[in-house]
């Protein structure tokens, strides 16, 4: 059984945002797992044959936002109404544990080979390694300080209130850096102790860090790089503009800052970016322009227009198109990215409803942040939030060819996976 990210499934996106591989040596199907944290429910949707496969219903007090998947049977839900977190057994569909943490977690990251979980904090700027095995709790990182009293200045700075980015191991799967949003710093920790290695300031929050396997050891020792997610407030010049930083990581555990990309300052916030190749970094920002970035000179070379909330982009590898996530928006943007260096913008693609303006109040999305593309790159999955509806987009006739609209109300992110 493997995490399934779609066809650009690589090291980029194995380590440090969670996930299962290994061999397959039997029949395997796609699945979809994804939380509701409204109606508190888990969805398996079985993707191949686009039909819901089980549902299981949690604790209102719990309120599973996404779904991790950690081993071949289990993945750990995102129970962000509580100081908790949930392990789920998908192939049997049931809760095997809920577990107490210090603070709400925010989300997971594992290596295939380390019988640890790192997980990050939602209220509190912390992480806490848990065994993948026994779901026992080994040890906490960071403050522990509960962000209502330290908060994030979620006024100025792009990304909401949560008190961490995505959590990181390194390959050795000793060390992890952990994103702390709340003192906006960067830090690098190894697993046997709670005092940092190294960290340094960021210029605004960060949300997540990627990587070329090319650039860094069996160690975890090279280059790295990271969204820097800018401000809320793009009439406040005093906050730096989104970026991407580029920084490297030694032997002697130092870290050092290389390059920052900066966005034109009027695009606003960014939360994701995505390698294609070896070479190019996809970066989209809030108000909708995406730019591709030169991982060598750290300059753009190109930029499209997509829609508001643009914040994730996937890669269908096969037919050399692009789908970007337009999470205030109810459309994908479909492009072609044969040439890199001169994306040309295909189609506006609707794929959920228009968000209410409550639903604009309230800080919802109209669409998920998981995605996937199949084997053959020409149907794309995800989700349309507030109508909880799972759908199927065909790239060849860019329409939304098939859909399961799943009893609940609201779903956000979960994981791709096969077994």
């Amino acid at each position: 059984m493997k995490r399934w990210m779609g066809i650009a499934l690589s090291a980029v996106a194995v380590f440090g945002l969670g996930g299962c591989n290994s061999d397959e040596t039997t029949t395997v199907q796609t699945h979809a797992l994804y939380g509701d944290y409204e109606s508190s429910k888990v969805f398996n949707i079985d993707v191949d044959k686009m039909r819901l496969e089980s549902v299981l219903d949690v604790s209102p007090a719990l309120g599973p936002y996404g779904v991790d998947c950690e081993t071949d049977t289990e993945a750990f839900a995102l129970t962000r109404r509580s100081d908790s977190i949930a392990v789920y057994n998908f192939r049997e569909n049931r809760l095997v544990k809920v577990i107490p943490l210090k603070f709400h977690p925010r989300s997971t990251a594992t290596l295939e080979n380390l019988d640890l979980v790192l997980v990050s904090g939602k209220t509190k700027p912390m992480s806490v390694t848990i065994g993948k095995t026994d779901h026992e709790v080994k040890r906490y990182f960071g403050e522990d300080v509960d962000t209502t009293v330290h908060p994030v200045d979620s006024t100025n700075y792009f990304g909401g209130g949560n008190a961490t980015g995505h959590p990181f191991w390194l390959a050795d799967g000793d060390r992890f850096l952990m994103l702390d949003r709340v003192n906006r710093k960067l830090l690098l920790y190894s697993k046997e102790s709670d005092v940092p290695l190294a960290q340094i300031d960021t210029e605004t929050t960060a949300h997540h860090v990627l990587f070329l396997s090319s650039e860094v050891d069996a160690s975890g020792n090279g280059t790295y790089y990271m969204v820097l997610e800018g401000p809320k407030d793009t009439t406040n010049a005093a906050i730096p503009a989104a970026g991407i930083m580029k920084f490297t990581i030694d032997a002697s555990d130092t870290i050092t800052v290389d390059t920052i990309f900066h966005a034109d300052h009027a695009d606003g916030g960014a939360h994701h970016a995505r390698f294609y190749g070896d070479k190019y970094l996809f970066f989209p920002t809030y108000n909708g322009t995406v730019y591709v970035v030169d991982k060598n000179t750290m300059q753009s070379v190109a930029s499209f227009e997509a829609g508001t909330g643009a914040g994730h982009i996937t890669f269908s590898i096969p037919k050399r198109m692009a789908v970007v996530t337009n999470h205030k928006a109810p459309f994908v943007t479909v492009v072609d990215i044969s040439n890199p260096q001169s994306p040309k913008v295909i189609a506006n693609v609707d794929v959920a409803r228009p968000l209410t303006p409550e639903e604009q109040a309230a800080g919802k999305n109209a669409q998920a942040h998981t995605s996937s593309f199949d084997t053959t790159g020409r149907f794309f999955y995800s989700c349309a939030n507030c109508e909880a509806k799972f759908y199927q987009l065909d790239l060849d006739y860019l329409w939304v060819s098939k859909s399961i609209h799943l009893p609940g109300t609201y779903v956000a992110m979960g994981d791709f996976i096969r077994y």
